[in-house]
């Protein structure tokens, strides 16, 4: 697992729907731009992304599976980012479905 002190040292994001089945990941310019060295990342987002983006996953499916309480830790690993390309200034990636 990554360890990081705080989220501060994550690559900073925000998520937007563009359209049904699509969205997308911007820098967040309120934080200095990102180094692309960052062992982690985290993104704000509506409670709409959030809560559609995982919510068969946790609603019973993968929480249940692996016994899950409130608060446990648990680490998500994201292979179809593995082909992205960061070093440019935009990093431009397109997720398969699955």
């Amino acid at each position: 697992m990554n360890e990081v002190d705080t989220g501060n040292d994550c690559v900073q994001t925000y998520a937007t729907r563009v359209k049904q089945g699509e969205w997308h990941l911007y820098d967040d310019t309120r934080v200095p731009a990102p180094t692309w060295k960052e062992v982690c990342g985290r993104s704000a987002m509506s409670g709409w992304i959030n809560s559609t983006s995982m919510g068969g996953a946790f609603s019973g499916g993968f929480s249940g599976k692996y016994r899950l309480l409130d608060k446990d830790p648990y680490w998500v690993n994201f292979p179809q980012f593995a082909h992205c390309d960061a070093s440019k200034a935009t990093v431009t990636c397109t997720v398969p479905k699955p």
